[in-house]
């Protein structure tokens, strides 16, 4: 900084910070050592200035970031509702791989060469096992479709929003 702007700034910070700093005029003087500021003329040259200060208090940009906020939330509670979405589709396809490979495991039992007797008792045992096989299907893919109808309801909801 050159000797001419610390001058100002150093008599304005002690103009603001001083009580006895009611005036607001301030003298300019031109000297052989350079430019002074004071609050008193130093000569009969002197320059009067006068110093005009608004009570205006600057503030940064009113921003609402609670909805920006609110949005980036709402974007990861929809990856993650459609990301479980996908996981329960997935386990419907396993549950209806799983079902199909224990159905034909239990027909394939009957391809084995066997006297009637056994064939008989085999086929009782089979139509039993495939009963059971297809009423636990049928309630996982029950469970696991109100799971998915959840979040497809829930995903609309915070689509719409």
């Amino acid at each position: 900084m050159s000797k001419f702007t610390s001058s100002a700034v150093l008599f304005a910070c002690m103009c603001f910070l001083s009580s006895d700093c009611n005036a607001t005029t301030y003298y300019k003087c031109v000297t052989e050592k350079g430019t002074t500021f004071s609050q008193f003329p130093c000569d009969s040259q002197a320059t009067a200035y006068k110093v005009t200060t608004t009570n205006v208090t600057e503030s940064g940009p009113d921003a609402n970031y609670s909805k920006q906020l609110n949005a980036l939330e709402r974007e990861q509670i929809l990856k993650g509702l459609e990301a479980e979405l996908r996981s329960n589709n997935h386990k419907l396809a396993i549950l209806d791989r799983d079902k199909q490979r224990n159905e034909y495991k239990q027909k394939e039992r009957l391809n084995h060469i066997l006297a009637d007797d056994d064939k008989k008792r085999i086929s009782k045992d089979i139509t039993k096992k495939l009963k059971l096989i297809n009423k636990e299907y049928k309630k996982d893919v029950s469970t696991i479709t109100k799971r998915i109808k959840k979040l497809e309801k829930k995903i609309e909801r915070y689509k719409k929003e």
